[in-house]
């Protein structure tokens, strides 16, 4: 954009981050006299209806959740130009994931009260129906207060949709994916509490519980390897807590939460000094401090070792990341050195230094 006002109401005061799909501005609302974060897709994409589509779910599906720990959306449009744009709540104090990269793991207290405000706010969204799909800590962002919020709900869907693909894109953040939605089968709540629980982990840890060289290996960890404990990468963490987050990575969603709502009641209680309430969950203690990695099993004796299957929903996904780019080669050769990078900031959290727009 080379200009300073859009639709006649927004002023551009400044880049507060990029995406691949959208650029997010601070700017100044001059019909409500306030601050803003404005979300324009870009040009490249006003004519493309499946992001057009996207970009107006993400609204209205944040629009519909009236809550103090959603982001929330003041107003959407297009511009006599044809430019689609969002305004939302500036929300100034930065991501969770730029929190975690400058102060490393968080104390037990904080990151359990930042991941009861989240779960809180994911309770809300079930509530309506909606699952949000892509929980990951590049969309909480925090007050200058420090309260968290949750942002983009872009690819957040009914509980009866299916998850991996959209006309061959992959939605979600493999970093952060259940082992059901890198499966390719319908989602539920229990799949954002596993997302959660990913976050709660790098809150306490630092690092995240499965990496890899790629994002297809990254996915075939949550399908494959145990859940580690974050006591073993951080030893103050509580026993309840640690308990808890391996409890929210469990493979078998029935066996994670009953709800977001209990989730965030026992973070709080953890968070407080309290025993967790959750049924058959209090006092819960494992007897082997380590992280068995997995083995293979061993082949019976007169006959061919059995030979692993790949789930076909499975297939889906490496075709969709390839299509996305930079990572078809995957298929057809051995991983890169380099690391992946987990989708970068979100935009909508923090004003940048550079001088505005």
């Amino acid at each position: 954009m080379d200009r300073d006002v859009l639709g006649d109401r927004y002023t551009l005061l400044d880049v507060l981050g990029d995406g691949g799909m959208a650029r997010v501005y601070l700017a100044r609302d001059g019909v409500l006299g306030r601050e803003v974060a404005l979300k324009v897709l870009r040009e490249r994409y006003a004519e493309d209806e499946l992001f057009v589509e996207r970009f107006r779910r993400e609204a209205k599906n944040a629009a519909s959740l009236n809550h103090p720990g959603v982001v929330q959306i003041y107003d959407q449009g297009r511009a006599e130009d044809g430019t689609y744009y969002m305004a939302m709540e500036y929300v100034p104090g930065g991501t969770l994931k730029e929190l975690i990269a400058r102060r490393g793991p968080l104390n037990s207290s904080e990151a359990a009260d930042i991941a009861s405000r989240v779960a809180d706010a994911l309770a809300e969204a079930h509530r309506g129906g909606i699952v949000h799909r892509d929980v990951k800590p590049q969309n909480v962002l925090l007050t200058a207060s420090g309260e968290a919020k949750v942002a983009d709900f872009g690819i957040a869907r009914a509980t009866s949709s299916r998850t991996m693909t959209e006309t061959n894109t992959v939605l979600g953040t493999a970093s952060y994916m259940s082992p059901e939605q890198v499966r390719g089968e319908r989602v539920g709540p229990q799949s954002d509490l596993y997302s959660l629980g990913v976050v709660l982990y790098e809150m306490l840890t630092g690092r995240l519980p499965h990496e890899a060289s790629d994002p297809i290996a990254t996915a075939m960890k949550h399908l494959e390897r145990p859940a580690p404990h974050p006591r073993d990468a951080n030893p103050v963490v509580p026993e309840e807590l640690d308990a808890l987050v391996v409890r929210l990575l469990s493979k078998d969603p029935e066996e994670r939460y009953p709800g977001a709502a209990e989730l965030a009641e026992d973070l709080r209680r953890i968070r407080d000094g309290l025993p967790p309430l959750a049924s058959g969950f209090g006092g819960q203690t494992r007897t082997n401090p380590t992280v068995v990695a997995p083995t293979r099993p061993v082949p019976r004796s007169g006959g061919p070792p059995a030979r692993r299957q790949i789930p076909w929903a499975l297939v889906a996904l490496l075709v969709g990341l390839a299509v996305l780019g930079g990572v078809a080669w995957a298929l057809s050769r051995s991983p890169s050195e380099q690391s992946p990078s987990d989708a970068g900031r979100n935009p909508v959290a923090r004003r940048s230094p550079r001088s505005p727009t």
